[in-house]
């Protein structure tokens, strides 16, 4: 499989007669191509995305940013567009180095009845066989033992299973390796991120990096219009203006502090229930669809703070008092 055609970079959302290599559709990996959706790529982040995917040059990826800033969807979304297939994995303090590259499962022998055993390849394996991009999403809450463990694969060297015989993996051409995380792997500064770790110095050695952070308000304005059909921008710009009061305040900008955000993943979820609920006449459907995308996971106090904050943009359009839903 090779890079043998060229999609205009207009899939990306640019008035460009430019283009970008691309994979043919419908090749024979195509059921790990990410289905397109809408996104809002920013042109400088992503030509130094593109120019490592091309290039990387025996360096992996990571991607750093606050939750719902659209790390993870950055490399999903285009990879989808140049029909790279891809997998992507959360993973967890508690991973261990099987749940990446297989385990050794019993199987029966359907003549004999004899049981055996045969090893199963895990995700990360999978994807260097066949020339995926492997995303490793929360990669900061990895314990750094296991980090350590994947410091050949990050720097493109082979994958050596001893489960499997000590079978050795080398990497396909079209093989990536990206990880995601809120941190730089340096611990939370700001203690927010709950289980993420101070990762080993090494490992962090074998990335390039990019920061990924909130869009620009216009632009955030422009993703969510296009993403829920039918909601009116003027509404959606006052809702980003909201969404960035909270984030300065989670911040500590101006003197407050939240610990809760409101990120693009919320925002989107906010205006996607909140336009449900105006089509079918709910009474007060921007503020019931709040509480059940943000505000009913906050204390009172932040529930208060967030409430006072939209009615000051909302004015007399925001209720005191909002209706239950049934």
């Amino acid at each position: 499989m090779q890079l043998n055609i060229q999609v205009g970079m207009k899939e990306f959302g640019f008035q460009s007669d430019a283009t970008a290599p691309a994979f043919s559709p419908n090749h024979n990996l195509s059921q790990h191509v990410e289905p397109t959706k809408p996104y809002f790529f920013r042109k400088e982040l992503l030509s130094q995305f593109m120019s490592w995917l091309y290039a990387p040059a025996g360096d992996s990826c990571l991607l750093v940013g606050p939750t719902g800033a659209g790390k993870s969807s950055l490399v999903e979304q285009t990879c989808a567009r140049l029909n790279w297939p891809s997998i992507t994995v959360s993973a967890h303090s508690r991973m261990e180095m099987p749940e990446l590259t297989g385990y050794n499962l019993p199987v029966t022998d359907p003549v004999s009845g004899d049981l055996n055993t045969k090893f199963v390849d895990g995700p990360l394996t999978k994807a260097m066989r066949h020339g995926l991009v492997f995303v490793l999403d929360e990669y900061d809450t990895l314990d750094p033992s296991v980090t350590v463990g994947l410091h050949a694969v990050m720097e493109g060297r082979p994958l050596v299973i001893a489960e499997n015989n000590g079978e050795v993996i080398r990497p396909h051409a079209n093989f990536r390796f990206v990880a995601c995380g809120n941190t730089a792997g340096q611990s939370d500064e700001m203690g927010v991120y709950a289980a993420t770790m101070q990762q080993n110095l090494a490992s962090l050695d074998r990335f390039r990096v990019f920061e990924v952070e909130y869009l620009e308000p216009k632009d955030e304005v422009d993703l969510v219009v296009k993403a829920v059909p039918g909601i009116t921008k003027e509404i959606v710009e006052n809702m980003v203006k909201i969404a960035n009061s909270v984030r300065d305040q989670h911040q500590g900008k101006g003197g407050n502090y939240l610990s809760v955000t409101m990120s693009t993943r919320t925002l989107l979820r906010w205006a996607r229930i909140g336009n449900g609920y105006t089509l079918a006449k709910k009474k007060n459907p921007l503020k019931l669809a709040l509480q059940e995308s943000l505000l009913n996971r906050c204390d009172k106090v932040q529930k208060l703070a967030i409430d006072k904050m939209a009615s000051s943009v909302f004015g007399n359009d925001w209720p005191v008092e909002v209706d239950k839903p049934f």
